[in-house]
């Protein structure tokens, strides 16, 4: 891959992946639309920073 052009190499995978997508839906797999603002992140909980030292006396 390294003497082909950013172009062909852009072509090579998006008919990659095409073939990829093609093989999943085939094989019995199902596309989900997930509207736009929805988060995967699934707790809100918990730290909200990092603590990179804990200091001890």
């Amino acid at each position: 891959m390294a003497n082909k052009s950013k172009k062909e190499a852009a072509t090579s995978n998006r008919e990659d992946l095409t073939s990829h997508i093609d093989a999943f839906l085939k094989g019995g797999g199902k596309v989900q639309q997930i509207p736009s603002g929805v988060s995967g992140q699934t707790t809100t909980s918990g730290p909200r920073q990092i603590v990179l030292s804990h200091k001890t006396s």
